[in-house]
């Protein structure tokens, strides 16, 4: 997982967003194996490799929501490791950083306080909270993304209770522990 985001960046995951018309840059990299990132309508393949940042080059001709995937065999959940790439014009991308870069909006409920308890917090982070961990996903904004999973699974609240309580249901050989959240 890497944190070390440039300036204005914000954490996500399967999803990465991008203004319409501008030249972006991607650093690849992997902390495990060899992946490829390839999306199609926009892009060509290129591998993310261990101890190694590569530098893919973006720039859309287009607004729209575009599926990637990983493109080299990388492990037993490769089949389900998908992302999108989501061009829209400049402003909105401008709004859409900015409401990335805001901590987390906690209403009052037991839900962080079973977060943590759960041990969910020893590797998911949730900004403007004590949860921290650097191994899973940043959930700070979970609800915003289209999917959960890699992209497996539309962002639900059912989805959600259901990946979480069944993980390797629906990404064979994933690290995350089942919790019970029904």
């Amino acid at each position: 997982m890497v944190r070390n985001l440039p300036i204005g960046g914000v954490p996500s995951a399967n999803e990465i967003w991008i203004p319409l018309g501008k030249r972006t840059e991607i650093l690849l990299g992997s902390p495990d194996v060899i992946h490829s990132f390839w999306v199609p309508p926009l892009a060509g393949k290129m591998d993310a490799i261990p101890g190694r940042v590569n530098r893919l080059i973006l720039e859309p001709t287009e607004v729209g929501v575009f599926n990637g995937a990983c493109a080299e065999f990388c492990g037993t959940a490769h089949a389900q490791m998908g992302f999108r790439v989501v061009v829209v014009p400049e402003t909105e991308f401008t709004e859409y950083v900015r409401a990335q870069a805001q901590p987390a909006a906690v209403p009052e409920s037991e839900g962080l306080d079973l977060f943590i308890r759960n041990g969910c917090a020893a590797c998911h982070a949730i900004r403007g909270t004590p949860p921290d961990g650097v191994v899973g996903p940043d959930l700070t904004h979970l609800a915003s993304r289209r999917t959960i999973g890699a992209g497996i699974v539309p962002t639900t609240v059912e989805n959600i209770a259901d990946f979480v309580a069944s993980p390797d249901h629906f990404k064979p050989g994933i690290e995350m522990p089942a919790v019970d959240c029904h």
